[in-house]
């Protein structure tokens, strides 16, 4: 093994993972890309080396922050990097690394409390909700015996129902920004490993060239269809698979509108500038809407790349 490598990528992982905790808000969207050297080496030198970068940098975590901190680093930035890892060494395609390295953390994490609130007899969903409102409450008695009763007033309006309908998208919401995070990570890691070991993912088209599997969209289809069923059960699981649809369908909106900014020839800065402008506007539902078009119209006429 490369100990010098493992070293370098230890400390990384640990220098990004660490930043969320001490730097505001900077740090904190550091620490998101606290896979990448960790997928990196794992990638590059092996799938023993990984698994070295990934415990060194554990065991570092356990004894600065203790056992809590280090099962975080484990169950969510381990796991991810674990899966968006082998989907790279097993030459999947984007989506399914994404889909991989960001559904394992969600669904081992999940699988965990259900078990807990299972052994101590409770409802997963109605523990949630309970907490929820115990730590509103809690939340608008201190403001409001430091005499800022209108924050107190703000954070009471929270109504139960607006608790009701949260603690229920949890998943579909956990799931979407969890495929995000790793998409974001694949993308930085497999630059850096282009970087440095050359074009080794040039069969991978760039997010200017990428969709979806067409077959998606009729799971998109499926979950409009359950939102309309008014058993509550089935409503919620449409409303989460909704969820999930909608960032991969607003990601494809986004890779047709950096296609036609490329093509004009405009700075990579100034099109990421742009694209943020247009995610911060309500035109990211004319985005999304432009995806899902795009698998009927093929407004960039990618299909044929994707099949050669």
């Amino acid at each position: 093994m490369n100990f010098r490598s493992i070293f370098l990528a230890t400390v990384q992982t640990i220098g990004l993972y660490a930043a969320g905790f001490i730097i505001p808000v900077l740090g904190q969207a550091l620490a998101l890309f606290t896979p990448v050297p960790v997928i990196v080496a794992y990638v590059r030198n092996g799938r023993q080396e990984g698994f070295a970068v990934l415990c060194a940098s554990g065991i570092i975590a356990l004894i600065l922050g203790g056992w809590k901190v280090s099962a975080i680093f484990f169950l969510s930035f381990g796991l991810m990097a674990v899966g968006a890892s082998e989907g790279m060494r097993r030459a999947m395609k984007p989506e399914r690394i994404a889909l991989l390295g960001g559904t394992l953390p969600v669904a081992v994490i999940g699988t965990l409390f259900c078990v807990y609130f299972i052994h101590i007899g409770k409802n997963p969903v109605a523990a949630v909700e309970t907490y929820l409102q115990a730590s509103i409450a809690d939340a608008s008695r201190l403001y409001t015996s430091i005499g800022l009763t209108d924050t107190a007033a703000l954070v009471t309006s929270f109504s139960d129902r607006f608790i009701h309908y949260f603690v229920r998208l949890i998943p579909g919401v956990a799931i979407a920004t969890s495929v995000v995070q790793t998409a974001c990570c694949y993308a930085v890691a497999r630059a850096l490993i282009r970087r440095h070991q050359g074009p080794v993912y040039d069969a991978q088209p760039s997010l200017a060239l990428w969709h979806a599997p067409d077959v998606w969209v009729w799971g998109l289809i499926a979950a409009l269809a359950l939102i309309l069923i008014p058993k509550e059960t089935l409503h919620f699981t449409g409303w989460n698979f909704a969820i999930v649809f909608a960032v991969v369908y607003l990601t494809q909106g986004i890779a047709i509108v950096d296609f036609y900014l490329r093509k004009a020839r405009i700075r990579t800065f100034i099109r990421g500038l742009i694209i943020a402008i247009m995610l911060a506007l309500p035109a990211i539902v004319f985005i999304i809407a432009l995806g899902i078009v795009d698998v009927w119209a093929d407004v960039r006429k990618v299909r044929g790349y994707r099949a050669a």
